[in-house]
C-alpha cells in the first residue's frame, strides 16, 4: 500500500506493472522497484507505458530491463 500511495503522489499511473524511461531505454516492474531504480526522477515526457502491459512488449520497443527490479 505503501508503494502505491507514494507513486500516486509523484504522479505515476498505478494500473501499469511496467514503466519504461525513453531516455535510458530500461524498462522497470513497478512492483518490484527498489529505491535504487530512482523511477521518481524520470521526466513525464520521458514515462512510457506499455499496451500489452508486458515485459516482452517493452522488450520488442528496444527497452532493457534493469537489473535491480527485473530478473
Amino acid at each position: 500500500m505503501y508503494k502505491k500511495k507514494v507513486l500516486q503522489q509523484k504522479g505515476f499511473e498505478i494500473m501499469s506493472g511496467f514503466l519504461g524511461d525513453k531516455s535510458k531505454k530500461t524498462v522497470h516492474h513497478l512492483a518490484n522497484m527498489r529505491p535504487e531504480c530512482d523511477i521518481y526522477h524520470i521526466e513525464m515526457k520521458d514515462r512510457e507505458y506499455f499496451t500489452p502491459d508486458t515485459i516482452e512488449n517493452a522488450k520488442s520497443k528496444g527497452y532493457k530491463s534493469c537489473e535491480l527490479c527485473i530478473s
